[in-house]
């Protein structure tokens, strides 16, 4: 064989390993973002859905304050 065809032979091959190598690199980096977008939907489901323990206290809180104001009312 000749060394130009021993020369195109290792560069095709070298090709092919850097194009498999590439093509991993997208099919890992598209389920990344799969997993990520999955994740942004179920953080967004859980915020719009739930509420936070803070905004639960603070509205047990008025509603324990709109009692006590009544309270002092019928005592009056």
């Amino acid at each position: 064989m000749e060394a130009s065809v021993l020369l195109d032979f290792a560069f095709g091959l070298v090709a092919v390993v850097v194009g498999f190598i590439v093509k991993r690199i997208f099919v890992i980096t598209d389920r990344l973002a799969e997993a990520d977008r999955q994740l942004h939907d179920r953080v967004t489901k859980v915020q719009t859905q739930y509420v936070s323990k803070a905004d639960f206290s603070e509205a047990v809180d008025r509603i324990i304050d709109c009692i006590n104001r009544l309270e002092a009312k019928i005592e009056k």
